[in-house]
């Protein structure tokens, strides 16, 4: 079997581009969605409307019409229609975060499920909240404002990714760990982390983690379904080193795709040889002029 998933590897990336179909950043200190086409090129910049000002994610709906962004400055999350940019619902309340009715208090992700719900985690809240597609709480994972790494609970989440069609993968910033939850928030398993603050746990689509270590030096950890390390990627040269990567996602033909926020840059890293085969953005150079990026945040591949 490893033959063939190397042989259908070898394809896509022959038939693709480096970013594959393409990628969509979250450049977050620019406060727009960058849209790099397969081979890298940029494609079209998207500004984004208010009340958002630093929107740190993005991740599509089936189809790539409806783009889910979240602010975790101004507390809320929303859907715009993609590529016009324009809102379509938005939900908390703008600048006024807190843990009653319909807010948030620093949400990460806003990403759908197999089940056509959307995950957003409420970090400071210890929660996760599962929102109807058009906007509209469905269900709240976890108890309000109760911090715990325990069944039922959450302890600051900052990632609810799916996990097959009826989980999820929950990564806890207090624990470093991953919890693994059914849909009403039932504990699974929980998956040790070997990092100092763990973001965003994401499948891969061979099934392994991605995490990375929102830190200083950064890093990306590839993990098995029981936590065993299996690649890791932590260069330490000035060069190379990573400044707060936020996420990491795999891409189709193997490779992995990622944010370094603090050193305005997305990469593109083949997992055999370690080596960084694509940069969009200037290492440590922000700006808002094409080929540039401030403070990339977040990313979704387009499929």
């Amino acid at each position: 079997m490893k033959w063939i998933w190397a042989l259908m590897a070898a394809s896509l990336a022959l038939a693709q581009g480096p970013l594959g179909q393409g990628l969509v950043i979250a450049d977050a200190g620019n406060h727009r969605l960058v849209e790099l086409s397969g081979e890298g090129r940029l494609k079209r910049v998207v500004p984004l409307p208010p009340p958002f000002r630093y929107t740190d994610d993005v991740f599509f709906a089936p189809g790539g019409q409806v783009a889910y962004i979240t602010d975790p400055e101004v507390d809320a999350v929303a859907a715009v229609r993609y590529p016009e940019g324009r809102l379509l619902w938005v939900f908390g309340q703008p600048g006024r975060p807190g843990r009653g009715p319909g807010q948030l208090d620093n949400p990460d992700d806003l990403i759908p499920l197999p089940s056509g719900l959307l995950a957003v985690a409420d970090i400071r809240n210890c929660r996760v909240l599962l929102l109807t597609p058009a906007g509209k709480l469905f269900r709240t994972l976890g108890r309000t404002g109760v911090c715990r790494n325990a069944d039922g609970y959450f302890n600051k989440p900052n990632g609810a990714f799916p996990f097959g069609k009826d989980k999820l993968l929950v990564t806890e910033i207090v624990g470093r760990d991953v919890a693994v939850v059914d849909l009403n928030g039932r504990r699974l398993k929980t998956i040790p982390l070997p990092t100092h603050y763990p973001s965003d746990a994401n499948l891969t689509p061979w099934g392994t983690i991605l995490v990375v270590d929102w830190w200083s030096p950064g890093a990306v950890y590839e993990l098995d379904l029981e936590g065993k390390v299996l690649w890791r990627y932590s260069p330490r040269g000035a060069k190379d080193r990573l400044d707060h990567p936020s996420v990491a996602v795999g891409l189709p033909d193997g490779r992995v795709v990622l944010t370094d926020d603090r050193r305005h840059r997305v990469l593109v890293l083949d997992r055999k040889t370690g080596r960084v085969v694509f940069q969009y953005g200037k290492t440590d150079t922000p700006g808002e002029a094409p080929g540039l990026l401030r403070y990339p945040d977040g990313l979704d591949v387009i499929r």
